[in-house]
Formats: C-alpha cells, sequence, structure tokens
C-alpha cells in the first residue's frame, strides 16, 4: 500500500501529499521485531504498509493486545501529547511500515484540515475500544471445508449475513492464488472494514495452516467435519487467541462423543437443506445453523449461573422464563449447584428437562443424605449423589449435550480453577458441587476436584469462549434479610443445635461467597438476584419455592432482556 493510499493521508492537499512522500522511510520488520517500546520517546508517526502489528499494554499481558493492519497507523498519541510510549508495538508477522517524522506530523496537523479531523476521529475510535468491552475490530471468520461436497458454508454465509455485513473472499481467487490471494483481500477488506463486520473465508483443510499468521485475536475458525475428511484435531490447535468451533455433518453429527472430545455443533442433513431451499434466512427453522451463524457474528447469548447450594434451584425458575421468552440460551457455565443446573439444561435442551432431572437427583434431602458413621473426608459418603449422577446422564459426555456448558471444580491439592469441559457428565456433575467437608472430593488424574465455588461464584468471564453478545448472569448467594427475627431466630436454631457442623460449614460458604459473586457479575451484562425465601440454603426439598423465586426475579428483568437480545439479532439494514 502507498502511504498516499492511507486513509488519514487520502484527503492531503497536493502538496501535503509530496511532502509526506518526500520525507517519510519505509522500514521493513520480521515477525517479532519490537518497533516501539514502552517509555521510549515518540519521534515518528507510523503507518502500516503491508503486515500487521500488535500493540500492547505495558503489563504485556497479550489478551489486552490490539492489532492493526494495512491502512492504519500508530504512534499519534506520544507526538501529540509529548508522553513517552506507553505500549509496546510488536511486528504480528513480516510487515512494512512507513515511518512520518515528528515535523512533518506537526506541519500537517497545523495546515491541513482533512488530516486534523482524521486525527480526531482516529483518537475518538481509540478512546470507544478502551471504555467499550463490546468494541470488538471487524472479525474474519474461516470455514474449514470437509472433502466432500457440502452446502454448509454458503448456508453459514447467508445466516452470518442476516446479521451482519460480510464480505465473501473469492473462491476463484483463492483457488489461483492459494493463501497468499486469500490473505491479500483479507488485509485489503481489514483496512477499510468497520466494527462489527465480517469476512468469511471457506478453505481446504490442506490449506488453512498456511493461513494461520494471516489471523487476529478474535477470529473465528469453523471445522467443518463430516466423518471423511482429515481428522479435525489436528487441525484445532497452534490458534493462540483466535476463537475456534467444530461443526461436525452427515456421518461425524451421528456419532457419539468421545471422552476427549470437547462440545461441537452438530448439524443434521434436514437443517441444511431447509436453509439452502429458503431465500429468507429463518432462524426457527433453522436453530443449530442460526447459533452458528452468530457465533460467527459474535451474536450468541450466554449465561452463567451461580453457586449458592439449594438456592440454585431459582435457576431453573430463570431459565424456564427464558424457555418461554423464545430467548435461545446458545452456551451456559456454573459453578456448584449452577454447574449442576447448566448440565441438566444442555443435557434435556430445556428448562422443564432440567427441572425433572433435578428433581430425579437433588430434589430433596433424602435423594442427597447418606450420612458416613465414621467421617473420614466428608460428612457424606457420597454414594447417593453419584449414583443418581450416572442413572440420569447413562454415559454420556459433555460433548453429546445439546450445547455447550461448562461447569467449574477446584483443585483441592493446589487451589487452581480446573474447568470441567470435556469427559463424563456424571463426573462433572458431582466434582462441581463437591462441598468439602459435606461430600467427598473427586479422583480426577492427578487432581482432587471439589466445589468451584471455592474459585468461582458467578463464571460469567467463561463465556467470553462462545463469543457471546449478551452475557447474563444469575446471583443466587444474596445476603438474606438477618434484621428480620424470623431468619435470626433460624440461623440461631441451626447455629447452635446438637448437630450443627454442616449448618456452620454452609454459613460460612455464604458470607465467604457473597461479595466475591458480586464482583464477577461485573462481567455480565445484565444481572438476576432472585430474592431468596427464608429456607436454609441446604433445605434440598424446597425446590419449588425456590424454582419460583428465580422464576418471579426473571420475569421482573425480562423487558430488559428483551430489549437487548431484540437489538442483538435484529437483521442487519439491507
Amino acid at each position: 500500500m502507498e502511504i498516499t493510499e492511507t486513509p488519514l493521508f487520502a484527503g492531503l492537499s497536493a502538496g501535503a501529499k509530496w511532502e509526506l512522500q518526500s520525507t517519510c522511510t519505509l522500514r521493513e520488520c520480521g515477525a517479532d521485531d519490537v518497533i516501539l517500546a514502552p517509555g521510549e520517546r515518540g519521534e515518528f508517526l507510523y503507518a502500516i504498509a503491508s503486515g500487521a502489528v500488535a500493540v500492547r499494554p505495558a503489563s504485556g499481558q497479550r489478551e489486552l493486545a490490539i492489532v492493526l493492519g494495512p491502512g492504519e497507523v500508530f504512534g499519534e498519541m506520544s507526538l501529540l501529547s509529548g508522553a513517552p510510549v506507553s505500549a509496546a508495538v510488536i511486528a504480528e508477522r513480516n510487515s512494512s511500515i512507513y515511518m512520518i517524522p515528528a515535523r512533518t506530523f506537526d506541519r500537517l496537523f497545523a495546515d491541513e484540515p482533512a488530516f486534523r479531523r482524521g486525527i480526531a476521529d482516529l483518537l475518538a475510535e481509540r478512546l470507544r475500544l478502551r471504555t467499550s468491552a463490546k468494541a470488538l475490530g471487524p472479525t474474519c471468520a474461516f470455514l474449514v471445508r470437509p472433502s466432500s461436497a457440502s452446502a454448509l458454508p454458503s448456508a453459514l454465509v447467508r445466516g452470518v449475513d442476516h446479521y451482519a455485513h460480510v464480505f465473501e473472499i473469492s473462491g476463484r481467487a483463492a483457488a489461483l492464488g492459494g493463501a497468499d490471494a486469500m490473505a491479500r483481500e483479507i488485509d485489503s477488506w481489514r483496512a477499510s472494514a468497520r466494527v462489527g463486520e465480517v469476512c468469511v473465508a471457506a478453505c481446504a483443510a490442506s490449506r488453512i495452516a498456511e493461513l494461520r499468521t494471516y489471523t487476529r485475536p478474535g477470529d473465528a475458525v469453523l471445522v467443518i467435519d463430516d466423518g471423511t475428511s482429515i481428522a479435525h484435531s489436528s487441525l484445532c490447535s497452534g490458534w493462540g487467541m483466535v476463537d475456534l468451533a467444530v461443526v461436525r455433518i452427515g456421518a461425524a453429527a451421528r456419532h457419539s462423543g468421545r471422552s476427549d472430545e470437547k462440545w461441537s455443533y452438530r448439524v443434521d442433513d434436514t437443517e441444511i437443506n431447509t436453509a439452502e431451499s429458503t431465500t429468507a434466512w429463518d432462524g426457527r427453522a433453522t436453530p443449530v445453523l442460526d447459533s452458528i451463524a452468530r457465533w460467527i457474528a459474535r451474536r450468541t447469548i450466554g449465561i452463567a449461573l451461580g453457586a449458592g447450594a439449594a438456592r440454585g434451584f431459582a435457576h431453573i425458575g430463570v431459565l424456564a422464563v427464558l424457555d418461554e421468552a423464545g430467548i435461545p440460551v446458545d452456551c451456559l457455565s456454573g459453578t456448584s449447584i449452577g454447574g449442576i443446573v447448566a448440565l441438566l439444561y444442555a443435557m434435556s435442551g430445556s428448562a422443564e428437562g432440567a427441572y425433572d432431572l433435578a428433581r430425579r437427583t437433588i430434589g430433596s434431602n433424602a435423594l442427597i443424605r447418606d450420612v458416613s458413621i465414621v467421617p473420614r473426608v466428608a460428612l457424606l459418603r457420597g454414594r447417593k449423589v453419584r449414583r443418581n449422577a450416572e442413572r440420569i446422564s447413562a454415559g454420556k459426555h459433555l460433548s453429546d449435550l445439546t450445547r455447550p456448558a461448562l461447569a467449574v471444580a477446584a483443585d483441592l491439592i493446589t487451589g487452581r480453577r480446573v474447568v470441567l469441559d470435556r469427559g463424563l457428565v456424571a463426573s462433572a456433575l458431582v466434582a462441581t458441587a463437591a462441598i468439602p467437608g459435606v461430600l467427598p472430593p473427586v479422583k480426577a488424574g492427578d487432581d482432587w476436584l471439589v466445589d468451584g465455588a471455592l474459585v468461582t461464584r458467578v463464571p460469567a468471564n467463561l463465556l467470553n469462549r462462545w463469543r457471546c453478545g449478551i452475557k447474563l448472569a444469575v446471583n443466587v448467594d444474596t445476603e438474606v434479610n438477618v434484621e428480620d427475627p424470623m431468619v435470626r431466630a433460624r440461623l440461631r436454631r441451626a447455629l447452635s443445635g446438637p448437630f450443627s457442623l454442616a449448618s456452620i460449614i454452609g454459613r460460612s460458604w455464604e458470607l465467604l461467597g457473597i461479595s466475591q459473586g458480586e464482583a464477577e457479575t461485573q462481567a455480565a451484562d445484565i444481572v438476576i438476584n432472585p430474592l431468596m425465601p427464608s429456607q436454609s440454603s441446604y433445605d434440598f426439598d424446597a425446590i419449588d419455592s425456590l424454582v419460583a423465586a428465580g422464576r418471579a426475579a426473571a420475569e421482573q428483568a425480562l423487558p430488559d432482556i428483551l430489549d437487548a437480545v431484540k437489538a442483538l439479532v435484529r437483521p442487519r439494514p439491507r
């Protein structure tokens, strides 16, 4: 790209363009070259001719990096303020960078109104990106085609285009020029694309490895597995911060999941044929394809369900209201009882199904309690919980669920958070809610897994794995009204009785989780806080009143949720 083709300089006068060309120099950078380091004095304005650079904060955290490509500029803040550079700028791959001296920048800023307006717009965009967690740049999505012919890629392009403006990479150009031709088209698109737009490139599995160096954080890769092409596992590594998912079609969609697999989309031939035969996109007729299209376009809806022992039955009431309102729940995360409800919902496919499974497994004290006569590691032996979990899950793996559901456990040895995203559903159900001292830990490899509430109370941040446009959170760990004489009397009786160990443990966990849960819900867009009845957090006989509490809270929040969902999934203007 020539320097005068850079959008910032396109409106300059002829004399200013001549000065720009005569004073700038072109620097060639290799991958990982440091172009600017924090603390340096800003001496140039930089414009990217080819390649890409990452602008990283002084902390060096890659997840906070902003990646810039051809036609974009950097270094203006230091030139304007006179302050040292505050971020590191590092070449992502081989790149060519124009360097415009500070004296030229000053003259252009003083004499060229179009340049001043461009700088003002650039600063406004920088501020918007820094202050809005939702301000995501244009997205490039790679659809890795199977060896067999399939209408799925074209159907998904139509689905994405229903929600966001799509630029489709030319199949002819890709076939003639290979990865380099595709990369040039992508770089050219990034230079002029707007936030929210999507570039879709369908490519063969044999060529996808060549394109890895051209991806940026936040891009998407969807591997289409038809059961006959190269194993998708060989394609699902080395992508860094790029979001990756697998969709199974044909024979692959009909196979049961394995213990070592993460969850993947499964689309049957009927949905693909329906999408192919209709002219207008109808997400209700093709719900799985619609969810994938929204995943690519960052319009999925996720919900995080928090810890809270029996109070977590309120999560079922919240999910029931969402189901009745027709709000698609694309993904779930949960910890402790929230993890159990998330898994039950994803296993059955509905709140009604989750309620039925919960009634049969943990819906009463009698279904849970098997007191150990001589407690060694826990008050309860945990056999009832394990047996019930195995009975309802029937040997299913997390990869068999109707939608992705992540549960959280804690490793009792190291204290680290363990995200349960593969393996048996039964093991995840037991591990996420294995309250230390109450239920025995779950052995998993070298880990001893216990209740995830030890490390996470409301895992809203885990929803980032699924490109959510809206993140809901349900926090049932709010404080009860201890000024109420009836509540105080109940707590006093529970804590001073002859067998009060379980009550003391439970009350301690409540107090531990209140502030932590409130802090973690800050990662969500809408938070639902059910008003809990006065029953004990460990009264599993109170399932119906707790479900009702969740339903009441969700109905109160429903207008705001519906407004947010309508704005998220509305068709793009034509």
